[in-house]
Formats: C-alpha cells, sequence, structure tokens
C-alpha cells in the first residue's frame, strides 16, 4: 500500500510538471494592487508548476542572468514612462537554468509563489517564479492586447 501510494506521488509530479498550468498576466492582475485579500484564482496559482510568455528584463546583470523580471510587454525603461506594478509582473530566480537574454518573447516554466518581492526595499513583484525551462515563443503568442493603459510601448507617446 505504501509504495503504491508513493508511485502514485511521484507520477503525479512528474504530470505536474510535463503539463505545466497556462497562465496569463490578465489573470495576475486580477490580484488587485492594495488588496489585502488574494483572489481565490491566484491562490490557487501558489506552488503550482505553471508556464507564461512574456519579455524579459534582466535584474543585475546582461552577461550571466540569476534573475530576470517578466513583463507582458516589452519595457522601454524611460525614466517618464510609469514602471509596471507589482501584479503585472513575475521576478524570476534562473540560477539554475542560465537563461541567455532576448529580446523576443519567451515561454517560462517554473514553481509560481504568490508573495511579494522586495529588492533594496522597493516592491518589485507579487509574484516569484523558481525557473526550471524557458524556450523562444512566437510575437504572435505573446499576450499585447489588454495591456493596461500606462504601459507604453516602443514609440506610443
Amino acid at each position: 500500500m505504501r509504495h503504491t501510494l508513493l508511485i502514485l506521488l511521484f507520477a503525479a509530479a512528474i504530470t505536474t510538471h510535463a503539463n505545466p498550468q497556462r497562465i496569463f498576466f490578465k489573470d495576475l492582475r486580477s490580484y488587485a494592487m492594495g488588496s489585502k485579500t488574494v483572489p481565490a484564482s491566484v491562490k490557487a496559482m501558489d506552488g503550482k508548476t505553471v508556464s507564461i510568455i512574456g519579455f524579459m528584463v534582466p535584474f543585475d546583470s546582461v552577461d550571466k542572468i540569476d534573475r530576470f523580471v517578466l513583463l507582458q510587454a516589452p519595457f522601454m525603461g524611460c525614466y517618464h514612462v510609469p514602471p509596471p506594478q507589482p501584479n503585472e509582473s513575475i521576478l524570476v530566480n534562473a540560477s539554475r537554468v542560465k537563461p541567455t537574454l532576448t529580446y523576443d518573447p519567451v515561454m517560462i516554466t517554473g514553481t509560481l509563489k504568490v508573495e511579494p518581492s522586495y529588492v533594496e526595499g522597493y516592491l518589485v513583484a507579487l509574484y516569484t517564479l523558481n525557473l526550471t525551462s524557458i524556450r523562444a515563443a512566437k510575437q504572435s503568442d505573446a499576450e499585447l492586447e489588454g495591456l493596461p493603459a500606462n504601459f507604453h510601448m516602443f514609440s506610443e507617446f
């Protein structure tokens, strides 16, 4: 009986990693900034293996990427453009995978944690993801519709 239970648990773990839940930035934004309660739909993602498509913004270095922020759309980084809100970004821990910087969309997969991430006292993201894989994604698969009104891309000024 004990061996059967262990086999079932192992099979469930393999299936979870083999078939990660596909999530979207619109789902992440449902956890409104300042909210005291995490929506049930967001809470259900906590600790799960998920996949999401977005754009990399290196956090510490472009040569050796140990962590990066994943955004819904390419981010210009101009001083006059409001930055994405913490509920619109994922802080990705990539120390075991070592991705190479790209300006094209990527699909990342890993374990999602619904928890605020502070860096030097600043709230960076409401989500963290421990990266297990990263691969190129098509521009057409990027979630570029439904961007928040303050999210400017390229030359939309």
